[in-house]
């Protein structure tokens, strides 16, 4: 048996991705952009998913652009606003992903402004932080919709209708971009109601396949395209399309926002469940709010995460340290730094996230696992300080 608790990092692709792909594979292997019939069929599926997709994200379809996931998306938005400028303010906060801080780093390393907000012990940012930070010269904000560590969410309406009431009243057309890639197709968010500009999403989330993202852009935005060669994507990201990548999302997407209501519930229970087993284990405790029913990170003070992790992956139970992006870095996680954790807390500290894949009989055993892991380890621990 095996107990995948790291949904978070990517999800197996759902069967029908897996008859989807394996159909097209065979019969649909044309070039988008040529013109002869398999071109032509390729084109329109790849028209199929923009539609669902945008369907899904209430949006128009000319506002969808395929990348190869949610780095390439959150890069595009964050460069193909920025560097059209010289100078000015970025506003994000301090947990995002590494895709969006390194880039904001990038632009801090050539004079712009760059203010990182902090954000309170449950890791979600302060509104009247945030209003503080707007200034005239802002250009872009970009905070993202679900923490992908802890699984804090940000209120993400509160801040879009910040900006577009200080853009009214003050004349100025800052730009707001949400990386969505933990939130979509599972916490709701609307992104007109928010007066989002530019939104992150990316497939190997939600049941599709790795390589494979998209990014909205609303009508009124102009990006500069991050590499150059055709026409592709409306010109603002050429190259061949990954067809089968973009059929797998479209699928996926159908899916997921289909029986997202019954997801929720049902991770949710999951969560809690797993929490009151580990609420068994002295000094464990909680990390952040950890608003998402698919997130929750979780402290054991007194052992090594790492050492944590690959004792229970023996017993065939998968959990991570952190985000996958950078969990092979030797360095502590700068979300749980930004809430408030002490360095013991973070080093015993590990993310479990939870999909349909799971049922409640994987929780208890997985739970019993990690319990007794724990338990050994800190025996482990304590004789060797001696």
């Amino acid at each position: 048996m095996r107990y995948y608790l790291d949904y978070a990092a990517t999800t197996p692709p759902s069967e029908a991705v897996k008859i989807g792909i394996t159909h097209h594979l065979e019969m649909n292997y044309g070039n988008p952009s040529s013109l002869h019939r398999l071109g032509v069929q390729a084109e329109k599926l790849i028209k199929d998913s923009r539609r669902t997709l945008s369907k899904a994200l209430g949006v128009s379809e000319r506002e969808i652009l395929f990348t190869s996931g949610g780095t390439e998306a959150n890069n595009l938005a964050i460069i193909g606003t920025v560097s059209k400028y010289k100078k000015g303010r970025l506003i994000t906060t301090k947990i995002e992903h590494p895709s969006v801080l390194n880039t904001f780093e990038h632009f801090e390393k050539l004079g712009f402004e760059v203010i990182y907000l902090p954000v309170n012990n449950g890791g979600v940012v302060e509104l009247e932080d945030f209003q503080k930070a707007l200034t005239r010269d802002t250009i872009l904000v970009s905070v993202m919709h679900v923490n992908n560590e802890i699984g804090s969410i940000q209120p993400i309406k509160a801040i879009g209708s910040a900006i577009n009431g200080f853009n009214r009243a003050e004349k100025t057309s800052i730009k707001f971009h949400v990386d969505a890639v933990q939130g979509f197709g599972k916490i709701d968010l609307d992104v007109k109601a928010c007066y989002i500009d530019l939104m992150t999403v990316s497939g190997h989330k939600i049941n599709a396949l790795k390589g494979t993202g998209a990014l909205y852009c609303s009508s009124g935005t102009v990006l500069s395209p991050l590499i150059y060669g055709g026409q592709q994507e409306n010109g603002i990201r050429p190259g061949t399309e990954n067809v089968l990548g973009i059929i797998a999302f479209g699928i996926a997407c159908e899916e997921t926002f289909s029986k997202r209501t019954q997801s929720s519930a049902h991770c949710s229970t999951l969560k809690a469940k797993m929490i009151q087993h580990l609420s068994a284990i002295e000094e464990f405790k909680v990390n952040g709010l950890s608003d998402s029913p698919y997130i929750v990170n979780v402290t054991f003070p007194g052992i090594k995460a790492e050492v944590l992790l690959h004792t229970l992956e023996m017993n065939a139970v998968y959990v991570s340290t952190g985000s996958a992006c950078s969990s092979k870095k030797k360095h502590q996680s700068h979300v749980l730094k930004a809430i408030g954790l002490s360095d013991r807390e973070i080093e015993g500290s590990i993310r479990l996230s939870f999909g349909e894949g799971l049922d409640e009989k994987q929780i208890d055993d997985s739970a019993a696992f990690i319990v007794k892991a724990v338990q050994s380890l800190k025996q482990i621990m304590g004789k060797n300080k001696r």
